[in-house]
């Protein structure tokens, strides 16, 4: 009987351990929009190096959606996007690669980096894909992100976005902990280094 207490303590704080070393990554969302300006300058100048140096203290959710709008018509989503029909297809494809089950997270983040530092996102996706030597994935990803399935995934974001404001009242919105603040809003967009550097429990040399 007294081993198995010591057992089931054992366990729970195997378990604590673990959830407490989850929880030790700073959550950063970023809700963005593949056309935009403002977006491709966050993610190339100022995600981008976060995460590269920030490798497994940050937990990064990428939603591409922004400011556009989605609704049901005879049973097809139609979409209408802030910078016109091609970010609605740019959006797809990003879409399409971040909910891609064979792409590894590591694939997915250097793609969508590279997507936005082109100067149509929405027309690279070969250039990067070949970039990250993965070409073989490239008419899967776009027969996706010119079908149901891109359609029924970016309606999915746009869900996710309006949870955090209808409409979003700037592109890009970062969320930190998943929880939005004005302050770290504005100053993620010109210094995400030292949001994460403040906020994270663990200091990387970088900092």
């Amino acid at each position: 009987m007294k081993s198995l207490v010591l057992l089931c303590v054992f366990a729970c704080l195997c378990t604590a351990i673990a959830k407490s070393k989850r929880d030790d990554k700073v959550k950063i969302a970023i809700y963005y929009e593949s056309l935009c300006p403002d977006s491709k300058k966050l993610i190339t100048t100022q995600l981008a190096p976060v995460w590269r140096d920030f490798r497994g203290l940050v937990k990064v959710k990428l939603v591409p959606y922004g400011k556009s709008t989605h609704d049901k018509v005879n049973g097809k989503w139609q979409f209408t996007c802030h910078h016109g029909p091609d970010e609605c297809y740019g959006n797809k494809i990003q879409s399409c690669i971040l909910k891609d089950r064979s792409l590894q997270d590591t694939e997915k983040m250097e793609l969508v980096i590279c997507l936005m530092g082109q100067a149509q996102p929405d027309k690279s996706l070969d250039t990067c894909l070949e970039q990250v030597k993965r070409q073989g994935e490239s008419d899967k990803l776009k027969r996706c992100a010119g079908g149901e399935q891109g359609d029924s995934l970016l309606a999915s974001y746009g869900d996710k976005t309006d949870t955090v404001q209808r409409p979003l009242n700037f592109v890009p919105t970062v969320v930190i902990n998943e929880k939005f603040d004005q302050a770290l809003q504005d100053e993620s967009q010109t210094n995400l280094k030292a949001v994460i550097c403040r906020i994270s429990p663990t200091k990387p040399s970088t900092c």
